[in-house]
C-alpha cells in the first residue's frame, strides 16, 4: 500500500467501492462511501430491516489485486469477484439465511 495514499489509488479504490455499492443496493442493502484525507474509502453497509446489522467494508491491493475486505482485516475476495463479494456481504447481513428466505 503506497504511503502516502495518492489521490489516483484513492480513486481506483472509490470506483471500485462504487461498484460494490450498486451490487449491493440491488440486494436491498444501504451502503455509503466514506472518504477521509489520508484515508482509503470505505463502505460502509447497513441492513435497513435490522439496523443493527452493518459492516465497513475497505478495499486495498494485496499482492498486485485489489481486494475486498472485512472490518476485521480478513479478505472477502478480489475486485473481480463483484457477485460474490455482494452475496457474502449481503449473508452476512442477513437476519435469516437468504437460502431459507
Amino acid at each position: 500500500m503506497p504511503n502516502p495514499i495518492t489521490p489516483a489509488v484513492a480513486a481506483e479504490a472509490a470506483t471500485h467501492l462504487g461498484n460494490l455499492q450498486e451490487a449491493l443496493q440491488s440486494f436491498g442493502l444501504h451502503a455509503r462511501l466514506l472518504t477521509q484525507d489520508d484515508r482509503l474509502p470505505r463502505l460502509r453497509v447497513i441492513n435497513p430491516e435490522a439496523t443493527t446489522l452493518t459492516e465497513t467494508i475497505s478495499v486495498r491491493p494485496r499482492d498486485d489485486q485489489w481486494l475486498f475486505w472485512w472490518s476485521w482485516n480478513a479478505p472477502i475476495t478480489d475486485v473481480a469477484q463483484l457477485a460474490t463479494a455482494a452475496e457474502r456481504i449481503r449473508y452476512v447481513l442477513a437476519t435469516t439465511s437468504p437460502s431459507a428466505a
